[in-house]
């Protein structure tokens, strides 16, 4: 009996302090250059606001919709992990999603207006292979990958412009 008591006890604690680092810092804007917006839990108001993220370093207490922020911050106890960088590139793909896959993997490398730096790969339809690119941050044009792998399993069946002799 006595372990039942410990073990709700100390999941409690946890669960607290699960709630303090994804809900009850202050937001923390970063230090690169990119302008995404993003959500944070005020616990002094009790409201999920919008802010701008530069794109690196931070806390947990960043979500990349205001419905994500309420789903984790204005729920009893918090079961969702925040927002990380792979869901902020997750978000991206998924505004293109209505595109034909072919439309976005012969668009060229773009590195957009905003000045982070996120190494990333962009399909190169015309040799049918992945290649790194810097990509600054914000306005993706879809073809925009964190990982060569991601990149062919989104372009691969993408037929080369002009197919390479054999």
């Amino acid at each position: 009996m006595k372990l039942y008591v410990l073990l709700a006890l100390l999941s409690t604690a946890l669960a607290a302090t699960n709630f303090e680092k994804q809900c009850g810092q202050r937001a923390v804007v970063g230090w690169c250059k990119a302008g995404l917006p993003r959500w944070w839990f005020n616990k002094e108001t009790g409201k999920c606001e919008q802010f701008y993220y530069r794109g690196c370093g931070g806390n947990e207490n960043r979500y990349l919709t205001q419905q994500k922020c309420e789903e984790t911050c204005l729920s009893e106890q918090p079961t969702q992990k925040p927002q990380t960088d792979a869901d902020a590139y997750i978000g991206i793909t998924n505004e293109i999603a209505t595109a034909a896959v072919a439309t976005v993997c012969r668009k060229p490398p773009y590195s957009g207006p905003c000045m982070g730096y996120f190494p990333r790969f962009y399909y190169d339809h015309k040799t049918n292979t992945c290649r790194p690119f810097v990509y600054g941050g914000c306005r993706s044009n879809g073809n925009n990958f964190e990982s060569p792998i991601d990149c062919m399993r989104f372009c691969g069946s993408v037929k080369p412009e002009h197919p390479l002799p054999r």
